[in-house]
């Protein structure tokens, strides 16, 4: 599914839950602070991007 068809799914709690992913490390992180699929898979999304960049900076690749 593309991003824009899975935005027009997003509740407002899944809007809320990925602005707070997005301000909070991926350690944190929790895939059900989101109530759909979708946000559940936003969420991962931002989880797994920033996970990749730790280990890119730390010199994992």
């Amino acid at each position: 599914m593309h991003w824009w068809e899975r935005e027009k799914l997003l509740t407002p709690k899944d809007k809320e839950a990925i602005e707070k992913a997005k301000h909070t490390c991926w350690e944190e992180i929790e895939e059900d602070w989101a109530e759909t699929e979708a946000g559940r898979y936003e969420i991962h999304s931002i989880m797994m991007r920033k996970y990749h960049r730790d280990e890119h900076l730390a010199g994992m690749e």
